[in-house]
């Protein structure tokens, strides 16, 4: 049964490289492409799987390495239920969503995105460091991305016109 065993985590190992190679070659193709635009696109989705596709491989580097492996269980076919976690259910999904509208358009969607995420990870329980290094990430990948990039124009907020006075 051991065999079994090392011989799916191999295979599960050559292809996760396999995925990655896949990758890094679009990313290596996009580079020649004469036009950046068409490109941002396979650079952005491309860099991301492969950062995801090197984690990949470590973890199933780390678990080839573990002698004992837990009991698998039988296949199941039952879909779990949804089990809402607040007696509120769906309305509270709703309020996050019109917070967040009211948001962009009080702050601007810049500035919204980070404070969007801080307030949902602090809410739902994660912890100070998590909360600030998410908020900061979903900012510079907003900035980047978006602003730094693709230079995309956000109309201007509330708060903007009622400052700027224009």
């Amino acid at each position: 049964m051991m065999d079994k065993d090392r011989r799916l985590a191999y295979e599960g190992t050559l292809f996760t490289i396999f995925i990655g190679l896949v990758l890094v070659w679009a990313v290596r193709v996009a580079d020649s492409w004469d036009e950046l635009r068409a490109s941002i696109i396979i650079f952005l989705l491309g860099g991301v799987g492969i950062v995801l596709a090197v984690m990949q491989l470590f973890f199933d580097l780390k678990s080839s390495r573990e002698t004992t492996k837990p009991e698998a269980k039988g296949i199941s076919f039952d879909a779990p239920a949804i089990v809402s976690a607040s007696r509120w259910g769906n309305v509270e999904i709703w309020a996050w969503i019109v917070a967040f509208y009211v948001a962009i358009r009080l702050i601007g969607f810049p500035t919204a995105i980070p404070l969007f995420v801080f307030t949902y990870a602090k809410f739902y329980g994660a912890r100070w460091l998590l909360s600030i290094t998410l908020a900061v990430g979903a900012w510079a990948f907003t900035y980047g991305a978006f602003e730094y990039i693709l230079h995309v124009p956000w109309p201007e907020s509330i708060l903007s016109e009622f400052l700027g006075g224009d």
